[in-house]
């Protein structure tokens, strides 16, 4: 039987942080009550596109939206940017959590939030299409088109860039992002990319280093969402992982948490309950 998801009207968010093992602050928003549970965003993302999520479950878990480093609350860090970095810092926020917390991640926070599982004790983990090289690189050859865009300050060019070539959406959906009030947001990060573009890329096609993920695992993917690297990954993921579930998103691509909130968080309740 699906769950009713009630939205919370008594949320009231409070920003905290904690410090990662190389001293970088990583800021958070805290809400709710009940089991704990830490989300992570992903690429051209802060930890606001959790919140209607977040907000919807609060009446059930305590939810802590964590800043990955160099977006939002969080800080730069202080030396060259390494995706284990990344680890560290959701695991310090689980430890901040408690034990028994859980982990909801998206996109690249998910892919950060395997490898940060695969030797980190998780309760339950949800994740929302982990972007992973199985079969060819995440950037199909568009890097440095993707960069040069960057460096002239043609910031919405390197966007339309990505959305298609590292993506995959259509044509028409990025048209329609273009005509949304995200537009201007998603812009404003597009330097935050590369780095993690080129992370994702450095992992390799193998999944073997997941294989070792005991905790209970719910795989989210859109029925719309592109082959590469969604369909792929989330395909590779469920032959190696030993307790995983894998659920369909109909009519939905990468983007659901903003065109459907309440059935991403229907999923996550259910599993999480």
């Amino acid at each position: 039987m699906a769950l009713e998801v009630p939205i919370c009207t008594a949320v009231s968010p409070v920003e905290e942080e904690v410090r990662s093992i190389d001293g970088t602050r990583i800021g958070f928003v805290k809400m709710g009550t009940g089991p704990a549970v830490v989300f992570v965003h992903g690429s051209l993302a802060t930890h606001g596109d959790w919140f209607r999520v977040a907000e919807s479950l609060a009446d059930r878990f305590t939810c802590y939206l964590m800043d990955r480093r160099g977006h939002g609350l969080s800080g730069e860090g202080a030396g060259p940017y390494s995706i284990e970095c990344e680890y560290d810092d959701i695991a310090a926020v689980l430890e901040a959590a408690g034990p028994g917390a859980s982990l909801v991640a998206h996109s690249y926070g998910a892919t950060c939030s395997l490898g940060c599982a695969a030797r980190t004790e998780v309760a339950r983990i949800v994740l929302y299409e982990p972007p992973l090289p199985i079969k060819r690189t995440i950037t199909n050859g568009a890097f440095e088109q993707y960069c040069a865009a960057l460096e002239s300050g043609a910031l919405e060019e390197a966007l339309v860039i990505g959305m298609r070539s590292f993506v995959g959406l259509p044509a028409e959906k990025v048209e329609a992002m273009r005509d949304s009030s995200m537009w201007t947001k998603l812009s404003a990060l597009a330097p935050t990319w590369p780095c993690e573009l080129e992370a994702m890329d450095d992992l390799g096609g193998s999944v073997e280093l997941y294989s070792g993920i005991a905790s209970p695992t719910l795989l989210l993917l859109g029925t719309e969402s592109a082959q590469h690297p969604f369909k792929e990954a989330v395909a590779a993921l469920a032959k190696v992982m030993p307790h995983v579930t894998v659920a369909s998103l109909p009519g939905q691509s990468h983007m659901a948490l903003r065109t459907a909130p309440q059935l991403v968080t229907r999923l996550i309740a259910e599993f999480l309950s």
